[in-house]
């Protein structure tokens, strides 16, 4: 495991481009909030700190010489006034002009900087022609120094000696009437659009970095050193109605008409290991468990038991998740009444006669020992004498013994029911648990009887995996056990633990390859 992990340090970090689009993409309301947010924010700053500003102009004709009645222009004056224009533009915003339209325009306290500020002077392109822009917060005010100045320029170029040039005015101001547009709004709006959208994305980015999760195949093998078994991915999820309580999502079986070939492939090659194991090691009774709840293991210790029954093999499929059991929910077994009496706490606790506990399901040709009641205490009497003798009396009458617990990251529960078990699946939802609690659940799994032969990758996004599956592929062709890698399209499915644990749904994406698949059962549903 360190000569992996320092031999990936050696050759730099591998970055899942397509994966982080996509994990970025699927959180574009979070992004298009921040900017409109700031957006708002930036243009709201605007106008509460802002006066309104209100302009009047006067335009300005240059020449280069005094002209009389009779004389005109050739090109070569035009051309002369053009240049001779930026000198006036000087002249109109002098400080000399200022003081003089500040003294004569009749506002108090106008100073003039104050003057010098409102105005703005600019010229109209290849012409002769002057603008000058007086901008205050009053409409009086700018109205009144766009007067002053008319009343003090000639005074002030002719003190200048421009004796051969003559300045008139063409267009006298006007009185505004309505503010300017705020345009001071329109760029605060977009700064703070612009930076609220950076820093969402950022904290996204960081978001995804810092919670270390599983996020490719790839990494299961080099972080984890565990064997791959299988690869489920993301499929469509598939709402039904149910009475009084809106919609909830149904979960998808293999033998059911909704599953599709890949996701019934995914499981028959699942199967092809388990089988192959259970020849080479003799092992019968395996435990399905994860880290933490929302991760899939029920579906998949259902499927996998449904697909052992397939091929002929008496399977017994067993829920041990005594806090929030699924597996009847998950095969349509919600009849409460019905399922009284056949739950695996009846079993422990009748030893002597657990087969009453134990029925046939004849649709899925499975044997179940599965109920829908709670206990206060799951883990001591999981841990008791007789239901370690349950277990034994079950591995001596099936050909595989497969058992759902509560995730390990969470309750002790799976690591109990390891010390009965031969071997452990570990289910691993793609970017779910961090990866450090993923090992110390491994860890405390390891100390138990059963070997933990593999994982099930569960809810892969197959577009960002893509390339690594066919890398992966190549990589266990030639694992320890001898299998070919082989993935396929499936879904993952939650449970949801209440009694103080954090609920966690199974929210499972669209795939292109699948249009009738099914996700796992909303969490509410139990």
């Amino acid at each position: 495991m360190d000569s992996k992990s320092s031999s990936k340090a050696q050759n730099g970090i591998e970055i899942n481009i397509a994966y982080l689009a996509k994990f970025i993409f699927a959180r574009w309301w979070i992004i298009l909030l921040a900017g409109f947010f700031g957006a708002s924010s930036g243009f709201m700053l605007s106008e509460l700190t802002t006066d309104p500003a209100y302009t009047s102009s006067i335009s300005f004709v240059v020449s280069n010489r005094v002209l009389t009645n009779e004389d005109s222009y050739s090109s070569s004056d035009i051309n002369a006034s053009i240049t001779m224009a930026n000198t006036y533009k000087y002249i109109l915003s002098s400080r000399t002009l200022c003081e003089k339209v500040a003294a004569s325009c009749g506002i108090p306290n106008m100073t003039s900087e104050d003057v010098c500020k409102a105005i703005k002077m600019s010229s109209v392109t290849n012409t002769n022609i002057l603008i000058m822009e007086i901008t205050t917060a009053g409409s009086a005010r700018s109205y009144n120094l766009a007067v002053s100045v008319i009343d003090n320029f000639d005074a002030v170029v002719e003190k200048a000696g421009f004796v051969n040039s003559s300045l008139s005015v063409c267009d006298l101001p006007n009185v505004p009437v309505k503010p300017d547009t705020n345009i001071s709004g329109i760029r605060y709006a977009v700064v703070g659009g612009f930076s609220a959208t950076v820093i969402a994305l950022i904290m996204i980015l960081l978001s995804n970095v810092l919670k270390d999760t599983v996020q490719s195949v790839d990494e299961i093998g080099v972080r984890l050193d565990l064997i791959v078994l299988g690869v489920v991915s993301r499929a469509f999820k598939k709402s039904k109605k149910r009475k009084g309580a809106g919609t909830y999502d149904s979960p998808i079986l293999m033998n059911e008409r909704a599953a599709g070939f890949a996701f019934i492939e995914t499981y028959k090659a699942l199967r092809t290991r388990i089988e192959s194991l259970s020849s080479k090691h003799k092992h019968k009774v395996f435990v399905v468990t994860s880290t933490g709840e929302g991760e899939g293991k029920t579906t998949v210790a259902t499927n996998l038991a449904i697909a052992l029954a397939q091929n002929g093999r008496s399977v017994l499929l067993i829920d041990a998740d005594l806090r929030k059991p699924a597996v009847c929910r998950i095969l349509s077994l919600t009849n409460i009444t019905e399922n009284k009496g056949h739950g695996l706490p009846d079993a422990i606790l009748d030893a002597g006669s657990y087969e009453k506990a134990i029925r046939y399901v004849e649709k899925h040709k499975i044997f179940l020992l599965a109920g829908t009641s709670t206990v206060s205490d799951p883990t001591e009497l999981l841990s008791t004498p007789q239901m370690e003798r349950v277990i034994k009396a079950v591995r001596s009458e099936f050909d595989f013994v497969i058992i759902d617990t509560a995730p390990a990251g969470v309750v002790t529960d799976a690591s109990i029911i390891t010390n009965y078990a031969d071997a452990l699946i570990m289910v691993i939802r793609e970017d779910q648990s961090p990866v450090d609690k993923i090992r110390g659940a491994l860890a405390d799994l390891s100390n138990g009887r059963a070997e933990i032969i593999g994982c099930v990758y569960n809810n892969v996004n197959p577009v960002s995996n893509r390339r690594l599956y066919s890398q992966y592929t190549r990589r266990y062709r030639n694992n320890s056990y001898g299998y070919d890698y082989v993935y396929g399209y499936g879904y993952g499915y939650g449970n949801g633990y209440g009694n103080g644990y954090e609920n966690d749904n199974d929210t499972g994406i669209e795939s292109d390859s699948q249009n009738s698949s099914h996700d796992d059962d909303d969490e509410n549903a139990e």
